[in-house]
């Protein structure tokens, strides 16, 4: 490598961190290679993610990239907060990331507001977000709890990092989510949200687990960007059938627990390249063994002097080519789990189907259980309606009503958030909506299912289910009044929205 490869990142710097582990149950992989049966790479990611050697291996690299950033660097944390041990059961242990991390750890909460509502004084702007004809549809804003510490978790949505993310200023993003490589194929679609929600200018640095999948995920990229960016052709998604009753993927639930591994920097991107990786690796491991040296790590990296005296780099061995079978360790434990998963849904199903005998004052007034949910009901306020044209028709306006293990829960939904504020409608009317839920809670909330009722006690406790049903319908009569207004709302919007669907919305919102 040419030394004027080695200067100081002047455009988006992508890190990958991975290598050759020995697994709980003795067996060896890559976390390059591609796993049987695993085409996302569930299995090596979740491996990485949770392991306390990755950690380790990556805040010895971001801790001295922090430091060659300034004083008030910091990095955000985007995905897992926790790490994995094996108990001597075979069980698994989580111990929160925190305890891992040198330095502090806090959360940036990244929030939207609803429409034209303010922010809360103590966050700071980023985005006001707008509809094709100007009107106010949020706004974008952050805030952190401890400003000092360097380590930071974010929370809420992450799909508004393309709108916060320059402005939040993080010298490091460290994703271990799989947002951009769970299913489907890797399409510019893809390319798009890995640009605007991960690359967050031109000297910010990304760095991610190296597995098959997110090496291809980069690799796409790349190629992508050297094309132009082309546009994504629209093709017509494949038509899918959710089956409930199917059993759980146990690839869902894999997670082989690394005990030894060799993890470093195993892939870099710089100026839109891939660059050989090993004076950075080499780099890294000299600094994590000699705490004591006040050197910058692109400083070493990128100095020959120093270069040549401190680092002894080694070419970066390949991947293995080969596909790697699922560590049996981790299959058999994730096997248990489906299994206990599969009585629980046989046991919920049973108490559901006696549960659902009391529902007859609910379905005297319009409520109907859908086939796909044993524990949901759905009560149409209004026709059905085309949310665009062509699309199926749909209520503007609907109750839900949902039991789960331990509680129960109505909520209130329409198809027209992005111009209707419903949870803003339920607030103004706050005195209305908790005097029909009482003796009960109503949290309401800014989501935009705002919760009317809530409480406790679900399908695997003793409830009164004739007494808590009969009580429901009588609130239903109330909610249906109370919800009216909405409803007119609705109606007009929908007209509205239909007279100009030839403007999209500017902002688009996650699905």
């Amino acid at each position: 490598m040419s030394d004027q490869e080695h200067t100081d990142p002047t455009s988006p710097t992508i890190i990958l961190i991975g290598g050759p582990m020995t697994v709980d149950d003795g067996s060896s992989l890559d976390s390059r290679q591609p796993v049987a049966e695993d085409p996302t790479s569930h299995v090596t990611h979740a491996s990485l993610a949770t392991s306390l050697l990755w950690w380790l291996a990556a805040s010895s690299l971001v801790g001295r990239l922090l430091d060659s950033a300034g004083e008030s660097a910091f990095a955000l944390l985007v995905g897992q907060r926790s790490v994995v041990e094996l108990r001597h059961d075979g069980s698994l242990r989580r111990t929160g990331l925190r305890a891992v991390l040198p330095g502090g750890t806090t959360e940036l909460e990244l929030i939207r507001t609803s429409f034209d509502e303010p922010l809360p004084d103590s966050y700071t702007e980023t985005h006001k977000l707008e509809s094709w004809n100007g009107t106010a549809m949020g706004t974008v804003g952050f805030k952190t709890k401890a400003p000092s510490r360097r380590w930071r978790f974010l929370k809420g949505s992450e799909f508004y990092l393309d709108r916060a993310g320059v402005r939040i200023g993080a010298a490091v993003l460290i994703d271990t989510s799989e947002t951009l490589t769970q299913g489907g194929n890797l399409l510019p679609g893809r390319y798009v949200d890995f640009e605007k929600r991960r690359l967050m200018g031109d000297n910010s640095i990304l760095v991610m687990p190296h597995t098959h999948r997110i090496e291809s995920l980069v690799r796409g990229y790349l190629a992508w960007v050297r094309g132009g960016r082309p546009a994504a052709e629209k093709v017509s998604a494949p038509v899918t059938t959710w089956d409930p009753t199917a059993p759980p993927d146990p690839v869902h639930y894999t997670c082989p627990v690394p005990v030894e591994a060799q993890f470093g920097v195993t892939g870099l991107v710089q100026d839109g390249e891939w660059r050989d990786p090993s004076d950075l690796e080499a780099a890294r491991a000299l600094l994590q063994a000699r705490y004591d040296l006040k050197i910058g790590i692109w400083d070493l990296v990128g100095n020959p002097t120093l270069r040549s005296a401190l680092l002894s780099s080694a070419p970066q061995a390949p991947a293995p080519a080969k596909v790697a079978a699922i560590p049996a360790g981790a299959a058999e434990r994730a096997q248990k789990r489906v299994a206990a998963r599969t009585v629980e849904r046989a046991e919920a199903e049973r108490a559901l189907d006696q549960i659902a005998a009391s529902f007859g004052p609910l379905e005297a007034l319009g409520w109907k259980r859908p086939a796909e949910g044993r524990g949901f009901m759905r009560l149409p306020l209004t026709d059905d309606y085309a949310h665009w044209p062509g699309a199926d028709p749909f209520p503007l306006v609907q109750l839900e009503f949902e039991i789960s293990k331990r509680q129960s829960s109505v909520s209130a939904f329409t198809i027209l958030y992005n111009q209707v504020d419903i949870a803003q409608y339920v607030t103004d009317r706050r005195e209305t909506f908790e005097g029909i839920a009482v003796p009960d809670r109503c949290p309401l909330g800014k989501s935009p299912r705002p919760v009317l009722w809530r409480a406790l006690g679900g399908w695997a406790d003793d409830v009164d289910w004739p007494h808590r049903t009969a009580a429901l319908a009588e609130h239903t009569r109330r909610w249906r009044a109370a919800l009216q207004e909405l409803c007119i709302q609705c109606r007009h919007a929908h007209a509205k929205k239909f007279q100009r669907t030839q403007h999209p919305f500017q902002d688009s919102e996650p699905t």
